[in-house]
């Protein structure tokens, strides 16, 4: 048998023993766009929830999470959102997740130009390629949130989230432009950068506006890095610390600190998105045995969150059938007729 035949022969056997029982498990798609702003093609990596395309209940929007470093964190982060947005027990809503890919990282996510000199050779300045944080975030704002809105069905909440440099630009967006996102989140951020110099921006923006925006949410994570305590780790985790101190004495903003005991900064990121979440939707989540002795509880408990958040949060269609699911089952027949209400109200059906 020549060797096209035998080629052959195995693309058939391959194709017949394992084509047909194999099915694509997909978890995202890929878009590319133009950056007018940085001046050249920008990759990302879109993660629809479960229902965006079910058939059998109203479209709906979504809230968007802005994902930095998107080629390291893409694949644990939308298992992520889906596990703990799942019914009955969701503690946050469903959520399009789109990640950023890297092309210049250090460019992109520190906001100033580094004057660092080597100190193995004076001559060289370290990341001499700093300081595009501005641009990052005109194209984040100007280009890249019209398309995902343009492309996909968003709702009107958004998420930014960093680790390290992208922790340091979170917090950097937060302080500059503090209405582009609803909620920032920056794991083991790299606040030793430049001198602290966002630390310094932090103090000035309290001593010029007194206060931070309301209904913002920040979430700061810090990593315990043990082993690793010597050198810019420890340069990191003092600059954390004072961060945190003027932050909590200001008292006035939506803001959590979580330290993970025997994480490094390879791998706060996991465990902090985690929390970040859970703090960032705090009150999502409701209780459904509650609901059948209070079915109104639910729209009071939304009304809260919609308040809280700055923004209109609705039971989703999906969940007000899993609870009209949960009282039929269990006879609770008046509970059952208010939800049945309430979701011709929420979701009118078409005719």
């Amino acid at each position: 048998m020549n060797n096209w035949v035998k080629i052959l022969f195995l693309s058939v056997f391959s194709f017949f023993t394992f084509g047909k029982a194999q099915e694509q498990l997909t978890i995202g798609e890929k878009q590319t766009l133009f950056s007018k702003v940085l001046n050249e093609n920008r990759e990302i990596w879109v993660h629809l929830p479960k229902t965006y395309n079910d058939t059998t209940i109203n479209p709906a929007k979504y809230p968007v999470i802005y994902l930095l470093d998107g080629e390291i964190n893409f694949e644990y982060y939308t298992g992520l959102t889906d596990f703990i947005a799942r019914t009955p027990y969701a503690d946050i809503p469903e959520c399009i997740v789109v990640g950023i890919k890297n092309t210049e990282r250090t460019r992109d996510l520190t906001p100033t130009k580094s004057q660092k000199k080597s100190p193995l050779n004076p001559a060289v300045t370290l990341f001499a390629d700093s300081g595009g944080s501005e641009n990052f975030v005109k194209f984040m704002q100007e280009e890249l949130k019209p398309f995902i809105s343009k492309n996909y069905r968003t709702q009107e909440y958004s998420v930014l989230v960093g680790h390290s440099f992208g922790g340091l630009f979170a917090i950097n967006a937060f302080l500059t432009h503090p209405e582009y996102f609803n909620a920032y989140v920056a794991n083991d951020p790299s606040l030793w950068w430049d001198n602290e110099v966002t630390l310094s921006r932090t103090q000035a923006y309290l001593e010029k506006n007194k206060k931070f925006p309301a209904n913002k949410s920040l979430y700061v994570s810090q990593a315990d890095n043990e082993e690793q305590q010597k050198n810019w780790n420890s340069d990191m985790t003092q600059a954390i610390e004072k961060f945190k101190g003027i932050i909590e004495n200001n008292g006035t903003l939506n803001y959590k600190h979580s330290f993970f005991e025997g994480e490094t900064h390879g791998t706060v990121s996991y465990p902090g998105n985690y929390e970040a979440l859970k703090f960032i939707f705090k009150g999502f989540r409701t209780d459904i045995k509650q609901l059948a002795k209070n079915p109104d509880l639910l729209e009071t408990e939304y009304k809260k969150l919609s308040e809280k958040m700055g923004s209109a949060f609705t039971p989703s269609e999906s969940y007000l059938n899993v609870v009209l699911k949960f009282m039929k089952s269990n006879d609770f027949k008046e509970s059952e007729t208010y939800f049945i209400n309430l979701k011709n109200k929420l979701y009118p059906k078409v005719k």
